[in-house]
């Protein structure tokens, strides 16, 4: 889904990106105490002087000027460099990093893509992230996390366990998503592609019924920590209560690259086996 489709899907649920909102604020601050909890692990703490970090998916800016405000909070400066596709969101999260005391820059860039911005001492994906990648692009993205992560890099991934949700909660084939009586939206099941493991809803406000599709992919903590294992050499898992955790990984394998997967394989194309 391109930038366009992602900004009506954030405008028409209540997903909690927007800082200025009530449940924005309360991520933002629940996100500073997990960094300040999380700067005692020991490949934290191991962090140079001044760090380079990279917000993946950064939307509005919660999770890369928390985890800024927190490394300046320890002495330590920070260069935070925040990309997404959506560029409405980056015009609010440079704004709300001015309002929080950090500097920080935006960029209109494809996440699959942040291997061609350099190398970072952190690349952080916090919130929703993960859900708007496929398998095979899933794959992608931390293939190109990796190769963008200096030689004791730490990746920082926040995650709810979806699998585990869906088995103890359920999916239901129509969710409310904002349950606000002025303005209520709901989703509701369209598709699945078992292809490429995305379920295809569709997202509706129901005051003027305007309607954009969605596709969400579910993964357990398990399968996101084992695949990042592939391309560095450390991963940890640690729990943050309610079926949230993240998952670190340190040290870049430097392969399988970016390069190496950018064409589909067959199961994705026209002309794969079919009985």
């Amino acid at each position: 889904m391109g930038g366009e489709g992602l900004s009506k899907a954030y405008e028409i649920a209540d997903w909690g990106d927007n800082p200025r909102s009530e449940r924005g604020r309360k991520r933002y601050e629940e996100a500073i105490s997990t960094f300040r909890s999380l700067m005692r692990h020991d490949w934290l703490k191991a962090l140079p002087h001044k760090v380079r970090v990279l917000d993946v998916g950064a939307g509005r800016g919660i999770g890369g000027v928390a985890l800024a405000k927190v490394l300046r909070e320890g002495g330590r400066g920070v260069e935070l460099l925040m990309i997404d596709l959506r560029e409405d969101a980056l015009r609010d999260a440079v704004k709300f990093a001015s309002e929080e005391g950090v500097e920080a820059e935006v960029m209109v860039h494809d996440a699959l893509r942040a291997h061609e911005l350099g190398r970072f001492d952190v690349i952080l994906m916090y919130g929703a992230i993960l859900a708007h990648f496929d398998e095979w692009s899933f794959i992608r993205l931390l293939s190109s996390a990796a190769e963008a992560l200096k030689g004791e890099g730490v990746v920082i991934i926040e995650e709810l366990d979806r699998v585990d949700h869906v088995f103890r909660v359920g999916f239901k084939d129509m969710l409310m998503e904002r349950r606000d009586p002025r303005n209520p939206s709901l989703s509701y099941h369209l598709r699945y592609d078992p292809a490429r493991g995305t379920y295809t809803r569709v997202l509706l406000r129901l005051k003027d019924m305007v309607a954009v599709e969605v596709g969400v992919n579910f993964r357990s903590i398990a399968h996101i920590a084992s695949v990042l294992w592939a391309f560095v050499s450390d991963v940890d898992i640690i729990s943050k209560g309610e079926g949230f955790y993240l998952v670190l990984g340190r040290g870049p394998r430097r392969g399988p690259s970016p390069a190496e997967l950018a064409r589909d394989p067959r199961a994705l194309g026209d002309k794969h086996f079919r009985l």
